[in-house]
């Protein structure tokens, strides 16, 4: 495939969109601002926490203020907001509110993208292009991908008004029509690999999907997307299910834990913090900290307990021992009360 690109994890294309782009360096901030949708596409992946409930969450942590999506995009340094659900057009003014803040607290140059599977009509599309947003990505329903009917017009409409605009769909089956729907507006299309997920697999396993071994990805799903989407004569991408842990989650969290780190903290290559902690009573742990000459910035007084550098804690550990204390080699991920990922007790 002449001109296309292939990376280490799967993922083929000629034409990546400012958003793919900046997922691809974990820079962008994943806002999702419902759970709420009207359709029931038997491939949803949406978690029980989030589907059909109507919540607010900023990459992994769930927001209540504007502000705390805000201070979230600061956390990761974010270069762009990706915007998703549910179906984000159901609360378009809550939208339209966020698209503003976040241009007015990052600048013009934040990009903003937007996934919808509705096909809305020209006053909507001119008021998410007014607030600032740069990208829209549409999801046709499964049954409208033999005959799209109106999205090659919707596609159009949108990039009149100054929107770049695309579709997004899992490789399903083949659509030649969403091909052509792409080609004539001369939008991009993003091909998706069908993945399994807690709430989706018996409706998957129904229509005859099964996962590929030691996968959450659907067997067949890539070969679907090279066989049928990627052409030459559009612009297209298809991402791999494996992209998101692989590459996206990795960078963003690389991204937070160099933004939020301690100096004793050491950041893996996987984006996790690892140091040790000393729990219990401090109170005779600090003198033996003072006289073995540890620097003060190599750890830092909790409630509970003292966050210390990993190497240290590993090499005084002999010094600690006739105090009641639990000695610990903590790995977490780099968010505030952070999901520990492992605890190794000394």
């Amino acid at each position: 495939m002449e001109n296309w690109q292939e990376d280490s994890v799967g993922s083929v294309y000629n034409y990546l969109s400012p958003g793919c782009r900046i997922c691809r360096q974990g820079a962008a901030l994943v806002l999702f601002v419902t759970g709420r949708c009207e359709r029931s596409c038997f491939y949803c992946p949406l978690s029980q926490e989030r589907k059909g409930r109507d919540l607010v969450f900023a990459d992994e942590t769930r927001v209540e203020e504007i502000r705390e999506i805000l201070d979230e995009g600061r956390a990761i340094e974010a270069l762009g907001t990706g915007i998703t659900g549910g179906e984000p057009l159901a609360k378009l003014d809550y939208v339209l509110e966020c698209i503003r803040a976040l241009k007015a607290a990052f600048g013009r140059e934040h990009h903003i993208h937007l996934y919808t599977g509705m096909l809305p009509d020209q006053e909507t599309l001119q008021r998410l292009r007014e607030a600032g947003l740069d990208e829209i990505r549409f999801h046709p329903p499964l049954e409208e991908w033999s005959s799209p009917g109106p999205l090659t017009e919707t596609l159009r409409e949108a990039r009149s008004l100054g929107l770049l605009a695309g579709v997004e769909i899992p490789a399903v089956k083949e659509a030649p029509a969403i091909v052509q729907a792409v080609k004539d507006a001369d939008a991009f299309l993003n091909i998706n690999e069908l993945e399994f997920s807690e709430t989706n697999y018996a409706a998957l396993a129904a229509e005859g999907f099964t996962p590929v071994e030691l996968g959450c990805a659907a067997l067949g799903s890539e070969e679907t997307a090279r066989r049928h989407f990627l052409k030459e004569d559009i612009r297209a991408h298809y991402c791999p299910s494996r992209y998101k842990d692989a590459v996206q989650l990795r960078e963003r969290l690389l991204r937070r834990a160099r933004h939020s780190a301690r100096p004793f903290d050491y950041i893996s290559q996987e984006g996790t913090i690892i140091h040790g902690t000393i729990e219990g009573d401090t109170a005779p742990v600090l003198p033996i900290l003072e006289d073995l000459g540890v620097p003060e910035q190599m750890y830092c007084l909790r409630k509970g307990g003292i966050d210390i550098a990993a190497a240290i804690l590993e090499d005084i550990a002999e010094d600690l021992k006739e105090i009641d204390c639990d000695l610990c080699l903590v790995e977490r991920y780099p968010l505030q009360d952070g999901i520990v990922v492992e605890r190794i007790h000394l």
